[in-house]
């Protein structure tokens, strides 16, 4: 039986990769750097996702799977070398630390069957890190013989994330999650995985990537962030607001103008193809917690708002939905969410123009800051802005 080895055992790592995987029949093992999320599965021995397909509601146990934390003594190498497909559900600033940790287990791999081809899949957001990733990687294998086996053995590929997955901590063993579209995987790969559901190797990967994240990302963080002032708990209840509705619906609308002006080889089919998922039975109650989680990186200069920004800037298009979409990302306060407090810390000790500056890359007189801090104080002058405790 194929074992698969997933980094990361937090919702997206258990809730989508470790539930489909067990679906196809694979052996399942986890590593995780949190022992708590370790000491949680290996404590109960299973975990249950609510899966919500378009045509039904289904509660999965999944307990055939093996749990590993990261340690000094490499309890996890024997399923490594068992492994030969890897997959990487990780924030983009925790892929370095992985490589690190499993850098010997390629070395030991490389001596042990050197024949060996495996592919690693990263789930990840963000776009144009792959070859930073390989580097990572590479860098990490101890001696030069096992480096060169990696160049031409093992596949580092990226994908693109079309499921939402939420619990109520990241080593909750009660999981949701929707099942209405398949994981885009970049091609080629080394290894079959045409028996796993919902993985389906696709070309062009990095433009539809940063097409995915324009367009579907950016308008859903549009309505956590314009919600976190607004008081609603869920996507949905945001959603159902016309103020919310119309400024992500502006969003959306701006975005697909710069995105088929900068590809015109998409066709608006292949594009709606892309972004308009099915509809789950009993629409999964996204939290706005998860969606909004990290402003900073979510803000950041070729994130899913000022990505599109940059583009609207090179085909003078109106970007003020986005410049509003922003502000509201920066009054974004959870916490239990370190990014956002260290963005509302430094904006408290730094001003409103220099933080906004620093946060989404342009100069403090640049028109694009200057319109989003302009957006903030029509916000709070709403008083929509909240007092936050930091």
């Amino acid at each position: 039986m194929k074992r698969v080895l997933i980094i990361g055992a937090g919702r997206l790592g258990k809730g989508f990769v470790g539930e489909t995987f067990d679906n196809a029949g694979w052996n399942i093992t986890f590593l995780d750097k949190d022992p708590r999320v370790i000491d949680e599965l290996n404590r109960h021995n299973k975990y249950t996702v609510q899966v919500f397909r378009t045509d039904d509601i289904i509660m999965h146990e999944v307990t055939n799977f093996r749990a590993f934390a990261t340690d000094d003594n490499y309890s996890v190498m024997n399923d490594f070398l068992e492994s030969s497909v890897i997959m990487c559900p990780l924030y983009p600033e925790d892929f370095e630390e992985s490589a690190r940790y499993l850098g010997k287990c390629f070395e030991q791999q490389f001596k042990v069957d050197p024949d060996k081809k495996m592919t690693l899949i990263c789930l990840t957001n963000k776009n144009h890190i792959i070859k930073d990733i390989e580097a990572w990687y590479r860098n990490a294998i101890p001696s030069a013989q096992a480096r060169d086996w990696f160049d031409s053995h093992v596949a580092i590929r990226d994908s693109i994330v079309r499921r939402s997955t939420d619990a109520e901590t990241h080593y909750a063993t009660q999981i949701d999650s929707t099942a209405v579209a398949s994981l885009l995987i970049q091609t080629p790969l080394y290894n079959d995985i045409s028996d796993v559901e919902w993985l389906e190797p696709r070309d062009h990967l990095e433009m539809l990537k940063d097409i995915k994240v324009f367009t579907i990302n950016g308008p859903h963080a549009t309505t956590a962030y314009y919600r976190h002032l607004k008081g609603y708990n869920t996507i949905p209840d945001a959603s159902a607001d016309p103020e919310v509705a119309a400024l992500a619906n502006a969003v959306h609308d701006v975005t697909i103008k710069a995105v088929m002006t900068e590809y015109p080889q998409i066709t608006r089919e292949a594009l709606t193809d892309l972004e308009y998922l099915p509809k789950a039975k009993n629409e999964l109650p996204d939290s706005i917690h998860r969606v909004a989680y990290d402003p900073v990186r979510k803000l950041a200069f070729k994130d899913r708002l000022m990505g599109v920004v940059q583009l609207c800037l090179k085909y003078n298009l109106d970007y003020s939905p986005l410049t509003k979409a922003i502000a509201c990302g920066l009054a974004y306060y959870a916490e239990d969410d370190r990014a956002s407090v260290n963005l509302q810390q430094q904006m408290q000790k730094k001003g409103l123009l220099t933080t906004t500056a620093q946060i989404i890359g342009l100069p403090k007189d640049h028109p694009v800051t200057l319109n989003v801090a302009q957006q903030y104080l029509a916000l709070d002058a709403e008083n929509l802005i909240p007092a936050i405790p930091c």
